[in-house]
């Protein structure tokens, strides 16, 4: 099972699974864009590409909902599909290892964080344009929430999304 819906009183709640961290941030997506139409209905017709950081691997699943569903809203595109290219944890740069490219906010976040560590994500998600003509809505999903949102890893990665509705 990827991914299931849980019962609430107003809102939408899924729990998504993964045998690895990947596997729960594509599954994860999937919930999510199957919370607005069913994936069946969903084609690959084409690609968008999502990077993104953040300080640990819950906060990272969290940006990358909370982009996915940016995509859906503003550029009103919807997914079936998602492949993780790149997932990192790995060692900060100190003030000295900043490059010439990085934005001056990017330094000010960096030079501020005091963890050492940072997650990176790539990743690939397939789909396409909403065509009201083609996809039936179910859910008009306004925010991801904090409240209630956690990962956690037992015998296989496990997180709890809530979201507006």
């Amino acid at each position: 099972m990827q991914f299931e819906y849980l019962e609430h009183t107003a809102d939408l709640k899924f729990r998504s699974f993964g045998k690895t961290r990947e596997k729960l941030i594509e599954n994860s997506g999937k919930a999510l864009c199957n919370a607005v139409i069913d994936l069946k209905e969903i084609e690959k017709k084409g690609e968008e590409i999502i990077e993104l950081k953040a300080e640990n691997f819950e906060e990272l699943l969290f940006e990358f909902l909370k982009e996915v569903l940016y995509d859906i809203d503003a550029n009103e595109n919807i997914f079936s599909e998602f492949k993780v290219l790149e997932l990192k944890e790995e060692k900060k740069r100190n003030k000295k290892e900043l490059k010439e490219k990085e934005t001056i906010k990017e330094k000010k976040v960096n030079e501020k964080t005091k963890k050492e560590i940072e997650f990176k994500l790539k990743i690939s998600c397939f789909g396409e344009k909403i065509n009201l003509e083609k996809h039936e809505i179910k859910t008009e999903i306004k925010a991801i929430t904090k409240h209630g949102f956690k990962v956690e890893k037992k015998e296989k990665w496990i997180a709890e999304v809530l979201v507006d509705v």
